[in-house]
């Protein structure tokens, strides 16, 4: 008996990529779906609740600092002088006077950053909080502050606010189109393993490579749909019958039990042509016919495929396949 192989065999990567062109819609669909879910998913976890969203509003503030005993312009003043500044009694206290009285020094504190980013003339405020109209008024009423600080300090003219804005939500560098190309990406490399695994698990009939995996009987060829078996490979089955004798074709389909005169008219043959079903016998099942013909002494004379895809076939051989040459 034949040692049986199918299940030590290579892949054939011309069928693979044949059978998963068919499917292309599939690797399209999950290209779909990992981008809108990889898209929901990030925009999901970095959604920030109400009560926890900041905002922020910003002044440029003009110092214009006076001339001390010597002549000299007052700069004793930088930015981490200003931010340990604005948390003092003589500034928030002003502050304060300018807000309702359901603000506290804390939060005007923990909300207020002044820091001057190059121009030692120019300190630049940030309040940032969790309301905006609070973070406004915070903003106006330390403006209104610093302009009693310059009116009364020796060591200014004048501090004038020059440029304000408007509190705004302050959003988080955003990496949607990452995220969406990574969901993109992971889906479309899933379903191509996923579908791969269902290729290797896939051991139906389709071309005749599949068969030689099972048996080195010769392989008549291939039977299209519809067509009967003698008008498709008559010259084929002429020459058969000529070396071998009287011809049996069995015709395989998946799980069909053969009768016990079926087996008669096998075994009574001098040789046995096995014609699976394209696509719908399983290479498992095929090899259990084939050893059963073998243990019944019947003499396999070939195989061949009916029922065959002719589009499949012609894009698998680049050409057109048919029973006679």
């Amino acid at each position: 008996m034949q040692e049986i192989k199918y299940a030590d065999a290579g892949m054939d990567m011309k069928k693979i990529a044949l059978c998963l062109g068919r499917k292309i819609w599939l690797i399209l669909l999950a290209a779909i779906v990992g981008a809108f879910l990889g898209g929901a998913i990030y925009t999901a976890s970095h959604i920030v609740p109400e009560s926890e969203r900041e905002y922020r509003s910003m002044a440029k503030v003009y110092l214009d600092f006076a001339v001390d005993e010597t002549g000299e312009v007052y700069q004793a003043y930088n930015g981490y002088t200003w931010n340990d500044l604005m948390a003092t009694d003589p500034i928030i206290d002003v502050t304060m006077r300018y807000l309702p009285q359901d603000y506290t020094r804390e939060e005007v504190a923990a909300a207020t950053r002044a820091e001057i980013l190059s121009d030692l003339r120019l300190l630049t405020i940030t309040i940032t909080t969790h309301d905006r109209e609070r973070c406004d008024a915070i903003l106006q009423a330390t403006g209104q502050s610093l302009a009693e600080l310059g009116d009364s300090a020796k060591e200014f003219n004048k501090i004038e606010v020059i440029q304000t804005t408007g509190a705004a939500l302050v959003t988080a560098d955003s990496r949607t189109v990452q995220a969406v190309l990574v969901g993109l990406v992971s889906a479309v490399l899933l379903m191509l393993l996923g579908m791969l695994f269902c290729y290797v698990l896939d051991d139906r009939i389709l071309v005749a490579s599949d068969l030689k995996q099972i048996t080195e009987a010769p392989f008549v060829g291939y039977i299209g749909a519809g067509k009967p078996f003698d008008s498709a490979y008559g010259d084929g089955l002429a020459y058969l019958r000529e070396h071998t004798g009287r011809i049996s074709v069995l015709s395989v389909r998946q799980n069909v039990v053969i009768t016990q005169e079926k087996w008669q008219e096998l075994c009574s043959a001098d040789g046995v042509i096995v014609a699976a079903e394209y696509g719908k016998v399983h290479a498992a099942f095929l090899a259990y016919v084939i050893e059963q013909l073998a243990l019944r002494d019947c003499r396999l004379a070939g195989t061949a495929i009916a029922g065959a895809d002719e589009k499949f076939l012609r894009r698998y051989y680049g050409r057109a396949i048919g029973g006679r040459r």
